[in-house]
């Protein structure tokens, strides 16, 4: 009893109580650096040994209009899609406004966001990451992706490409890593036994299966018919010279690559006092045209 009581008193119950802080210390992310513990690490765009190194970073939001930075945040979390709702809702409670038109980059197309801006009653002319793809033709000559496939919403049913139908089974939901509440519709062929298009069609022991969104699908409809049109193909193309100009500027022009500081309110700091710094040469700069 000595031997056991003196194994949890020096081992387990130490690390224990290393396990909860560490836990907490991660608050919903994968892992944080121990030099800055805001701090995640990110696969980075730059890396001299190309080998997809990773390294602690933040990741940097700025919002711009007429080519002057308007709003900035940073994340602790590497993707996107998860930073568009808490950036465009700090933005307009710092400038006391509401933003009728919200464009973006493909990085940032979700249901989620889509869902909020819906909400909100702003037109979001945001790319989703399949979009490019799906516009093209040869996507349309995929046989075996089901988005190409026969479909009868009365019936609730797909028709593979062999003829055979692929009827609904059951109906899911699941949250995401945001906790976002998504339903699918679960449909599968009972006649994938012996079809000459089985090795193409499915790896699946159990036989093709499809989950339908249909709230993914009627978003992703309305995305492609706000973007066919000219008003928005050129705002799309007016964003990709405003924000990402903002980032040539800062990274090649002035050098800057790195942060300086440690923390996210530090960072923060930094990074505001950079934009600060554009906006006034953007100012300078049209006063003297």
């Amino acid at each position: 009893m000595k031997k056991a009581k003196r194994q949890i008193e020096k081992d387990f119950l130490p690390r224990k109580e290393k396990y909860e802080k560490a836990n907490a210390t991660f608050n919903g992310r994968n892992s944080y650096s121990k030099t800055d513990e805001d701090a995640t690490f990110m696969r980075m765009k730059e890396d001299t040994m190309l080998n997809g190194q990773l390294k602690p970073g933040y990741n940097i939001q700025v919002g711009t209009e007429n080519n002057f930075v308007t709003g900035y945040d940073v994340f602790p979390n590497p993707t996107d899609t998860r930073t568009l709702k808490p950036h465009l809702e700090n933005v307009m409670k710092r400038l006391e406004c509401k933003f009728k038109t919200v464009i973006a980059d493909a990085g940032y197309g979700s249901e989620e966001n889509y869902d909020y801006l819906e909400e909100k009653e702003i037109t979001g002319a945001i790319k989703y990451s399949t979009y490019e793809k799906e516009i093209k033709r040869s996507f349309k000559k995929k046989t075996f992706n089901p988005e190409n496939w026969k479909y009868d919403a009365e019936q609730k049913e797909y028709t593979c490409p062999c003829g055979n139908p692929v009827p609904y089974k059951k109906t899911v939901q699941k949250h995401n890593s945001s906790g976002y509440l998504q339903t699918y519709d679960v449909y599968q062929c009972d006649n994938c036994e012996g079809c000459p298009f089985r090795d193409l069609c499915t790896k699946s022991e159990y036989g093709r299966m499809i989950q339908r969104n249909e709230n993914w699908i009627t978003q992703k409809s309305k995305v492609k018919e706000l973007l066919s049109t000219d008003e928005y193909k050129k705002l799309m193309k007016k964003r990709s010279t405003e924000c990402e100009t903002v980032f040539g500027q800062i990274k090649s022009n002035q050098h800057f690559r790195r942060f300086h500081l440690r923390g996210n309110e530090k960072v923060a700091t930094e990074w505001g006092l950079l934009m600060l710094g554009y906006d006034f040469k953007q100012l300078i700069r049209l006063s003297k045209v």
